[in-house]
């Protein structure tokens, strides 16, 4: 059995008093204080058993960060050479979640900025005869002009709220110019 020895960890005296303010930080996200405590006891000199130990979280999620941060440091160090100014951002991303694989999105950037291009346009544009639009509205419309197959209005309205706008729950009539 081939047991492996844990990535040996050094830090710069930058790179600790950066990774201890993350640490300290009282609006620092908990993923981020858990991460920088877990690379500052490895620079410390304690191994992965140790570092679970003494701050009760898993084995796995001590080991993985203490990898990725062994993996990073080549790249940290270059920055903190070349562009010290930028250390605190490289820090930052290298202890960000890497991307997960998944099932990719329904709906496409360009699909999503024609349903709220449309959004801000007024119903009437599209001969709708509507004051305002609704989220079923919209929806009907964005599938009327093929811009996607389909589409259900609480997605329409999750992609409206995301970038600020609100729409009423229920149709809005168009007041015909008669009944002015």
């Amino acid at each position: 059995m081939t047991i492996h020895k844990a990535a040996e960890i050094q830090l710069s005296g930058k790179q600790r008093t950066i990774l201890e303010s993350i640490k300290r930080g009282t609006h620092s996200p908990l993923h981020l204080i858990q991460r920088s405590t877990i690379i500052l006891l490895a620079a410390d000199g304690l191994n992965n058993k140790e570092i679970e130990r003494q701050t009760g979280w898993e084995r796995n999620t001590v080991k993985k960060w203490r990898n990725r941060w062994a993996k990073a440091l080549p790249e940290v160090n270059q920055i903190e050479g070349s562009k010290p100014w930028a250390l605190k951002a490289t820090i930052d991303a290298a202890l960000q979640d890497a991307d997960r694989p998944g099932k990719p999105p329904l709906f496409t950037s360009e699909q999503v900025a024609h349903i709220i291009k449309i959004a801000c346009d007024k119903p009437e544009i599209h001969d709708v005869p509507l004051s305002h639009w609704t989220p079923s509205a919209l929806a009907r419309e964005v599938m009327r002009q093929n811009i996607v197959t389909s589409i259900s209005p609480r997605q329409v309205g999750r992609f409206l709220i995301r970038n600020g706008f609100k729409t009423p729950s229920e149709q809005v009539l168009a007041e015909s110019e008669h009944h002015r």
